[in-house]
């Protein structure tokens, strides 16, 4: 799986979630998914996470998202869109 699919798949997650709420976003690599600028509160990032996760799974690829290793870098990899996917690719690449 490359960068674009994950990305495609992050961001139909996002658009899914706002939609469900009556919300809409500019979505690209730099939205924010945590933080003051978040288009996300903590339970749409679960959410999120959540849908990410079983896409992922139905791609054949079964990760954890809230691992120990993504909990403990110094950047967090749901800043944004970019960071998050870039952690997944690394994730699915290590498998």
């Amino acid at each position: 799986m490359d960068k674009a699919k994950i990305v495609s798949i992050i961001s139909l997650s996002l658009q899914e979630y706002l939609e469900s709420r009556d919300e809409t976003a500019d979505i690209n690599l730099n939205t924010y998914l945590v933080g003051r600028k978040s288009v996300l509160d903590s339970i749409g990032l679960v959410n999120l996470i959540v849908d990410i996760e079983s896409k992922l799974l139905d791609e054949g690829y079964e990760i954890s998202l809230l691992s120990e290793k993504a909990m403990s870098q110094s950047s967090s990899p749901f800043k944004n869109i970019d960071t998050l996917s870039d952690f997944i690719l690394e994730e699915i690449s290590g498998q």
